[in-house]
């Protein structure tokens, strides 16, 4: 895995460290926001993706009883 992750800011291309990144959605879960409210990186590239999954994996698997 990388440790740093691309994503687009002002119109270029830049790096963001992929443990602030997984820090952010980790954050964002724990505050109850949701992933459109609370991403700052666009969907589409790889710290967007990253954040994303990071934060579907805070989410609880449902039990069955």
């Amino acid at each position: 895995m990388a440790d740093a992750l691309k994503t687009t800011w002002a119109g270029g291309e830049v790096l963001i460290p992929k443990a602030q990144v997984e820090a952010e959605a980790r954050e964002a879960y724990q505050a109850g926001r949701t992933p459109n409210e609370s991403c700052p990186y666009p969907f589409h590239t790889d710290a967007g993706l990253q954040w994303l999954a990071t934060f579907n994996l805070c989410i609880p698997l449902p039990v069955d009883r």
